[in-house]
């Protein structure tokens, strides 16, 4: 229901954009003490700015954050019938099943992505896109290791004691967040470094 397209209109966005930067330029260049002269350019480019884009734009990019870090996780958790309830790592198997998955996704799924990647650039049978070098593999590869609903879809077909499931289930959630600390500390890492070199944010992925 929301529209796809934006609102036609006789002077382009980008137009009326440039003429308020432009008018807004020129009152700072003059010294203007009074705010209020700046209220119509800044109106102006307000509109020209929601103009720019189609309203259904507007909307994903204002609703991505929510969905992003909010919705989807907490989806994923209820859809996924998440349950802990009467755990005890403390019984035959328990320990092992949730060392394991643990293993699995925070360490092995990133080496299987690293590794593999590797492998197929070395042997020539494709390359790494532009801009993306290795440290940006290693940043998808960690970010990987976050797994909920189809981590814990194979745990359900693979245990039918419900510790077992349980012990599974709690591995999955551990993993899933060491991965995401993991993976955001290296991302600030890579930024912090980017910065520290003069690089732009979007250079984290250099070498």
């Amino acid at each position: 229901m929301t529209p796809v397209i934006a609102r036609l209109s006789h002077i382009q966005p980008l137009e009326v954009a440039a003429t308020a930067v432009t008018k807004l330029s020129e009152l700072t260049n003059s010294h203007v003490s009074d705010v209020y002269h700046f209220a119509k350019p800044i109106k102006i480019l307000r509109h020209a700015n929601r103009e720019l884009l189609p309203p259904v734009t507007r909307i994903q990019m204002a609703f991505h954050p929510w969905v992003a870090y909010g919705v989807m996780p907490l989806f994923a958790l209820a859809n996924a019938g998440v349950s802990l309830k009467g755990l005890d790592i403390g019984a035959a198997g328990a320990k092992n099943v949730m060392l394991g998955v643990i293993l699995a996704l925070a360490v092995g799924k990133p080496l299987g992505i690293l590794m593999a990647s590797w492998l197929v650039v070395r042997l020539g049978w494709c390359r790494l896109p532009a801009g993306l070098t290795w440290p940006g593999v290693v940043l998808v590869a960690m970010l990987a290791g976050i797994g909920f609903t189809m981590s814990i879809f194979i745990a359900t077909l693979a245990f039918d004691n419900t510790n077992l499931l349980g012990a599974a289930k709690l591995g999955v959630l551990v993993a899933s967040s060491f991965s995401a600390v993991a993976g955001l500390s290296w991302g600030v890492f890579l930024i912090k470094r980017s910065k520290v070199r003069g690089l732009p944010t979007s250079a984290i992925f250099k070498k």
